[in-house]
Parts: C-alpha cells; sequence; structure tokens
C-alpha cells in the first residue's frame, strides 16, 4: 500500500528566507492590542473624542466617520458583486488538499502519514487588570519571541518544522489567552531545545520572577503522533494550522537552501479519505459505499 508517484505538492519550493514570523506579524499585535478592552469601552472611547473634535470643529467633526462608513459600505458591496477583488480570498487554494511532511531533500514520498510529527501547544495569558501592559508579560514576550527565532534558525539541529499563533476568545471577553502551535519531528528534538541556551534564558528568568507575576499563566502540552497516527484535509482554504510551515532543505542539484511546504493534492489517490491519509486503507472507501467522493 502507498507504492506508487511521489505525492503532488501544490506550493512551489521558494529560493529565499522563511515566511515571517507568525507570532510577530502586525495583525497579530493589532488584534491583541484590540482585545484588551471590550466593545463598549472602545465605542466610550470613540465616542469621547468625537464630542472632543465636535466641540472643536462643529458639525465636521461627523465628517470623518461618515466617510469611513460609506468608503467601507461601498467597497463591501463592490467585493460581493465581484467588481472589485477580494482580499479575502488571496492565498486561499482552491482545491482539495491535505498535509505531507517532506523529508530533509524535500521530497514527499508516496505513503501517507510516513513519518512521526509532534504538536507541541504553548499557551500564555496575562489576569493582570492592564492585560498584556502588566509588568512581566512584555518580558515574557520577549523570550518567547527570541526562543522561536532561535528554534528557526536551528530548525534542522531541533527538528522543528514551524509555529503558528492563535488567540482563544470563547472564555474572557478580554485578554485573550495567546497560544501557539509549535511542529516537530520528534520529541528529541523538542526536549534537546528546552534544554538549550536558547530555552534556559528563559526558564531561569520565570523561574526567578514567577512569585512576583501570580497574574501571568503559562502553559504547555505536547502530543507525539508516530507514523499513521495523524491526517489533515482542507477544501477551498488557506495553508493554516500545520499547512502553514515550511521546512528546510537543500535543493539536490543546486546545492541552495529551499523552503518546502507540506501542501500536497488530495483530490485523487490515497490521500482522498481519512483511513487512506493515515495509510489504513486504500482510500477506496467511497466506491465501496456507492457514493461520490463528498469533497
Amino acid at each position: 500500500m502507498g507504492v506508487g508517484k511521489e505525492f503532488v505538492g501544490l506550493v512551489p519550493p521558494k529560493d529565499q528566507q522563511p515566511p515571517a514570523d507568525y507570532n510577530n506579524a502586525p495583525a497579530g499585535f493589532h488584534n491583541m492590542v484590540r482585545n484588551q478592552l471590550t466593545i463598549t469601552t472602545w465605542l466610550c472611547l470613540g465616542a469621547i473624542a468625537q464630542g472632543i473634535l465636535f466641540l472643536a470643529i462643529g458639525r465636521l467633526a461627523l465628517a470623518p466617520a461618515v466617510l469611513v462608513v460609506a468608503y467601507k459600505a461601498l467597497l463591501t458591496y463592490a467585493q460581493v458583486v465581484g467588481w472589485v477583488r477580494n482580499p479575502l480570498m488571496d492565498d486561499v487554494i482552491m482545491k482539495k488538499f491535505s498535509a505531507q511532511i517532506p523529508d530533509a531533500s524535500g521530497h514527499y514520498g508516496s505513503k501517507p502519514a510516513d513519518n512521526d510529527i509532534v504538536v507541541f501547544l504553548i499557551g500564555a495569558r496575562s489576569h493582570h487588570p492592564l492585560g498584556i501592559f502588566g509588568p512581566g508579560f512584555k518580558e515574557l514576550g520577549d523570550y518567547f519571541d527570541s526562543m522561536a527565532k532561535n528554534l528557526d534558525k536551528h530548525s534542522e539541529e531541533f527538528g522543528f518544522l514551524g509555529m503558528t499563533a492563535w488567540a482563544n476568545t470563547g472564555d474572557s471577553k478580554t485578554c485573550p489567552e495567546i497560544l501557539s502551535v509549535g511542529y516537530f519531528r520528534n520529541v528529541e528534538g523538542l526536549h534537546k531545545f528546552a534544554h538549550s541556551e536558547h530555552h534556559m534564558g528563559g526558564w531561569n528568568w520565570w523561574n526567578k520572577d514567577v512569585a512576583k507575576m501570580p497574574y501571568i499563566s503559562i502553559y504547555h502540552e505536547i502530543y507525539h503522533a508516530p507514523p499513521g497516527n495523524w491526517e489533515s484535509i482542507y477544501v477551498n482554504s488557506r495553508a493554516t494550522g500545520v499547512n502553514s510551515i515550511k521546512s528546510r532543505f537543500t535543493d539536490e542539484e543546486t546545492g541552495q537552501t529551499k523552503w518546502a511546504s507540506p501542501v500536497v493534492d488530495a483530490s485523487r489517490g490515497l490521500l482522498k479519505t481519512s483511513a487512506g491519509r493515515m495509510s489504513r486503507s486504500q482510500a477506496d472507501v467511497h466506491e465501496k459505499l456507492g457514493i461520490a467522493d463528498p469533497y
């Protein structure tokens, strides 16, 4: 089972530096700051600013808000009817695709889920009245950013594949829990990093100062999935989750360093079904049931 042509990658390798750090993206910082206050508080702050402007210039103070709302409404209509490009569709892969981790040469192989994968969840939250602006949280973020950069820099040494960032907004109106999801080739590489100089600085700082910062929560979870025990499927989606990571490899012909995406075509062959993507069937369950491919 699984013998045949290599899976088809959908994102060409890039002769460039890895993508910008997901955790430091401008949109991520913008959302973190915005989520420190409730919608009611932001509206009240806006009303105060509008009132001050009204006292200064009179009715003209209404013009900026009216113009912005009108512009947004017209732009949304134009996008709906197709007059202008919808930026939300940028980078969407209009296909059924899955993730297969490329090897050190950038090859995907022909057997699904043919390698270990370790999922590392690490999170933090500030319960301080000032949220992320409370004492100590910036230092925590600085240490984490340094660790993430060193993981990228030494990815081959630690078997690091990549990381994405998320925010849990389901249990609090403000100050959401920040979650980073990292992917490694093996647990040994993750533990090696945990005991390296790149991690020990932040670890020592936390152990020394944790008593001063009882309002800061941190945690991590590790999940190790051996070969044949993981799979993924995406339809008309951006490369998110495990598909948003990049793996460094050396081009066999040119000797250049390139970056491979895990995104592979899942519209045919073994990758059509969940069991097939875990190397547990020939992906023929739909034919046996007499139904068309549901995707």
